[in-house]
């Protein structure tokens, strides 16, 4: 059962597309308020996973709900979702692709001002499509998502394509979003987009989760020390009997230790000096998302 302050629960869903299984038994439990990555390389059933909570994919079996409830159509007004890219007339004005928006969700027009100057496109109301940059035409895409003040805003890989400048723009423009109140769910192989902008994340490898939590505590549990010593091995002797060391390595003339959370060079410093090896060289490395999702899916594999 989902807890009140759940905005989506996900039970043992399941898609095959004949033989091959593109999603395996996903349950996920996604928070109002967070801003929820899922990451995983391309492939990894990420979009299939979107398809299936907005009723787009049929799932093979597993089942899924939305604020606590079995889906319908109601709730579908609660909810903005963009899983493919922008598709709006060419030729039309952003404000008349909106107008034929607000017709469909049955949302007033005098919404459409609001959502362009939220979205940074207030100035260009007027142009066509057509003359839009990639970024600008994802913004309106996200203004289209916002029309009916949806609680929960899904966006599948909504950096795709953009140059630097861009995604920096949909990246804040997620962040301002998420800061209104509103709960978002981002699908993304981009490590460096999910964190800068997602609070928890699901890592998703052929279709298998196979690792969830918040992005700043289950990521970086482990600190990583370089120390240099004279004494290498008498170094390692010692490091290896300290109670947070977990593993180390030779490279390039000093060790690079892996040690659990807590772990702190000040203290290792002196533990050392304690036993008389006095390191030339010590430096704290926190890995990068990059590195710590490499890791997981190797551990995976």
């Amino acid at each position: 059962m989902s807890s009140p302050e759940s905005v989506l629960s996900i039970h043992s869903l399941h898609k095959n597309y004949g033989k091959i299984c593109a999603v395996d038994s996903l349950s996920l439990e996604i928070k109002k308020g967070s801003v929820f990555g899922l990451l995983g390389p391309n492939g990894s059933g990420k979009s299939t996973t979107l398809g299936m909570v907005m009723d787009v994919v049929v799932p093979s079996s597993g089942s899924f709900t939305w604020f606590g409830e079995t889906p319908n159509h109601q709730q579908r007004k609660r909810i903005g979702a963009i899983l493919e890219k922008p598709n709006f007339y060419p030729k039309f004005s952003a404000t008349k692709n909106l107008q034929l928006a607000c017709k469909i969700k049955e949302v007033g027009e005098e919404r459409i001002a609001q959502v362009l100057e939220q979205v940074g496109l207030s100035a260009r109301a007027g142009y066509s499509f057509h003359t839009f940059s990639l970024g600008m035409k994802q913004r309106l895409a996200i203004a289209s998502a916002l029309l009916a003040q949806p609680e929960v805003l899904i966006l599948d890989e909504p950096t795709n394509g953009l140059d630097p400048q861009g995604i920096a723009e949909i990246r804040q423009l997620i962040i301002d979003i998420a800061q209104s109140g509103k709960t978002i769910i981002l699908a993304s192989h981009l490590l460096d987009e999910v964190q800068k902008v997602c609070t928890e994340i699901a890592v998703l490898r052929q279709g298998k989760l196979i690792y969830t939590g918040k992005v700043n505590e289950g990521f970086g549990d482990e600190v990583m020390l370089e120390i240099a010593s004279d004494d290498i091995t008498a170094l390692i002797q010692v490091m290896k009997v300290h109670p947070t060391y977990l593993s180390h390595r030779l490279h390039k003339g000093h060790i690079e230790v892996k040690c659990a959370k807590g772990a702190k060079s000040s203290e290792l410093s002196k533990y050392l000096a304690s036993h008389n090896i006095f390191p030339s060289h010590m430096a704290e490395h926190k890995k990068n998302l990059e590195q710590q999702f490499m890791e997981i899916l190797s551990q995976n594999a």
